[in-house]
């Protein structure tokens, strides 16, 4: 039996409410698609693109050589050198931000006088523009006149007048410190978020079964902030790796290939000699690294957390 007249009227207002409150949704939502498609989207798209080509920057010509940019990565001599100085600046600053975040965190949870004050100065360094936190780290590894660089010309661990930063060794470790000073304040907020959740209840429950403040935090608060450990992991993971500033600012990627990374040679084939079609192959291989590792990482905490 069909619907009467108003009954079917009722159902065809509905529908158009519904269908007019999507629209209307989709309007709002539209100028952050077109900004993320033509900003984000497209840009990627065509890096991908570009590393299959060959580009002569002067004649504006561009002529496809496939796979060709790849291989030419591989047969770089450099390619173990800036992999390995990868891998040491994203291992020790993850490391260093972390157990830095964590610390600062545990320090903050506490209830004491002046403590919204010093939360201020720990997220200093998070808020400060990259360039001045870079300048700041040269002025005190000055070999002239940073303090840095007086202290260990008086212990004679430098000569005088010498910086760290002409030493290999000396400027590696400088920027890692320089990015897990920089770095850290996010992890200590996260951690932080996590640590005003946990209920009281449990630490007095921890107190009355004798548990002394090491077996509190072991049972009690390091469970409480597996899972933010894993969400904040992968996003350090992928901001370290392709952070290209600070490391530029201090070093430029010196004293001879000491402290190039792989984001620095990106900015060195692209901006430095101007082979964009290396320097996009470059960027796709960083890319596909970053994913495989990442969707490891995410399968073996799902394997782990179905056991």
């Amino acid at each position: 039996m069909p619907p009467s007249r108003p009954t079917f009227l009722r159902t065809l207002k509905a529908k158009w409410l519904r269908n007019h409150e999507t629209r209307t949704g989709l309007l709002f939502v539209l100028p952050a698609v077109v900004f993320l498609c033509v900003f984000v989207v497209y840009p990627v798209l065509d890096v991908f693109r570009l590393s299959l080509f060959s580009v002569n920057f002067v004649a504006d010509d561009e002529t496809f050589v496939g796979l060709k940019n790849f291989g030419m990565i591989l047969r770089d001599p450099k390619l173990g050198t800036v992999a390995w100085n990868t891998l040491v600046w994203t291992f020790f600053s993850l490391i260093g931000q972390f157990g830095l975040g964590l610390v600062a965190a545990l320090c903050i949870n506490q209830n004491l006088p002046g403590m919204k004050l010093i939360r201020t100065i720990l997220l200093l360094p998070y808020v400060v523009p990259v360039i001045a936190l870079a300048l700041f780290w040269r002025w005190l590894l000055d070999g002239s006149f940073g303090i840095v660089s007086a202290v260990l010309q008086s212990a004679h661990l430098l000569q005088a007048d010498q910086s760290p930063l002409a030493l290999p060794f000396g400027a590696t470790v400088s920027v890692i410190l320089a990015n897990i000073w920089r770095g850290f304040p996010f992890v200590m907020i996260s951690y932080w978020a996590a640590l005003q959740g946990i209920p009281q209840e449990q630490y007095q429950a921890a107190q009355v079964d004798g548990a002394n403040a090491w077996q509190e935090f072991r049972y009690v608060t390091l469970p409480h902030l597996a899972a933010i450990t894993k969400v904040m992991f992968v996003l350090r993971l992928i901001w370290t790796v392709t952070f290209f500033d600070i490391i530029w600012l201090i070093t430029r990627g010196g004293p001879g290939g000491a402290t190039q990374h792989w984001p620095i040679w990106i900015y060195e084939e692209a901006m430095g000699f101007f082979r964009f079609g290396s320097g996009a192959a470059l960027s796709v291989v960083l890319a596909g690294i970053l994913i495989v590792l990442s969707t490891l990482y995410l399968w073996l905490l799902r394997r782990q957390d179905n056991a």
